[in-house]
């Protein structure tokens, strides 16, 4: 008997396209002869809906949510329930879950808790681990704790800003020379970022930031840096490396654009060079430093761990709890 596979993506987070396109690649690699795919879509509107014609790239051009089955979960039930009037009738049992939503309110252990809740396995990490994570600032601090190599930073919260916006300037130019990196710190595929080259631009920066989230982690702007990203899996308690891969961009940081628009509806087809061309000894660095993560965070299911290269150096930039496509295209054999 097929086990219920319940697919839940969307969002409301600024990622909820390319959520979709991760959740719809990811159905197609499912097998069906050992699960029954229960797509569970997420609107941008917050309303949580389920139909096989979810299953389909072509039905979300022009999506209509009234011909949808709304459902959602419930605390200390396992399964997933449907509108029905004025309430919400029983409508599938749910077996396990694989969780493909991308930024806040998904990657950030939200949806990992509610499941837990409901005491249904999901294929990500827990929820503490997820929001370690996410947070760059967080996750920043848990890996110095560590030992590991990253850009020098520091946190800024959007209170401090809008209380004192020419501290917060004053503080940012006393302790980094320009340019340097602004980043929301609970946005994942580098949304909201700017590399500010004056201090009008920093401003700038940060209020775009502030828009988004209410910490913003502030970095020095390396020169001619190599960004290079390496996925790693467990498969029965065994750690699986995936190859390295180096992603071209076409400004002084790797963009969203960089790294999810195009016209062919598939992150596999994002410019990159895979294997990296790194030496040996980069190479085992970044994956002695990816496992170091892996093994201590006690994470599950397809973690991207990015990298920087700048004068030989090797920085952690980030990790991607659920990474777009799952990474799965550094898992295919290489021709």
């Amino acid at each position: 008997m097929r086990e219920n596979l319940a697919v839940i993506f969307g969002g409301k987070s600024s990622e909820h396209d390319v959520s979709i396109v991760s959740a719809l690649q990811a159905m197609q690699f499912i097998d069906t002869d050992f699960y029954n795919i229960i797509p569970v879509y997420i609107a941008k509107n917050g309303n949580w809906y389920s139909d096989k014609k979810l299953k389909n790239f072509e039905n979300f051009e022009n999506l209509n949510l009234k011909g949808l089955k709304q459902v959602t979960f419930v605390a200390g039930d396992n399964c997933l329930f449907s509108k029905f009037g004025s309430g919400f009738k029983k409508f599938k049992k749910i077996d396990c879950a694989l969780i493909v939503l991308h930024g806040m309110n998904g990657e950030d252990g939200k949806v990992m808790s509610m499941l837990s809740m409901c005491n249904i396995p999901y294929s990500s990490a827990d929820p503490t681990e997820s929001g370690v994570c996410l947070d760059k600032s967080i996750f920043k601090t848990y890996a110095n704790g560590l030992n590991i190599n990253t850009v020098k930073g520091k946190t800024y919260f959007d209170y401090e800003f809008r209380n004192n916006p020419e501290s917060v300037l004053d503080d940012i130019c006393k302790n980094f020379d320009f340019p340097v990196i602004v980043k929301p710190a609970t946005q994942g595929s580098s949304i909201g970022i700017t590399v500010a080259k004056n201090v009008q631009e920093l401003e700038d920066g940060l209020i775009l930031s502030f828009e988004l989230t209410e910490k913003t982690l502030v970095e020095e702007f390396l020169n001619n840096i190599t960004e290079i990203n390496v996925a790693l899996l467990k498969d029965d308690n065994e750690i699986v490396v995936s190859e390295l891969e180096q992603p071209i961009k076409n400004s002084d940081i790797l963009s969203f654009e960089n790294k999810y628009v195009n016209s062919t509806k598939s992150l596999e087809s994002v410019s990159r060079i895979i294997p990296a061309k790194v030496d040996e000894n980069v190479k085992s660095e970044i994956i002695n430093t990816a496992k170091l993560l892996f093994k201590n965070l006690n994470l599950k299911g397809v973690i991207r761990f990015d990298f920087i290269i700048s004068e030989n150096k090797v920085y952690l930039n980030e990790v991607n709890t659920i990474p777009g496509s799952l990474a799965f295209y550094l898992f295919k054999p290489l021709n």
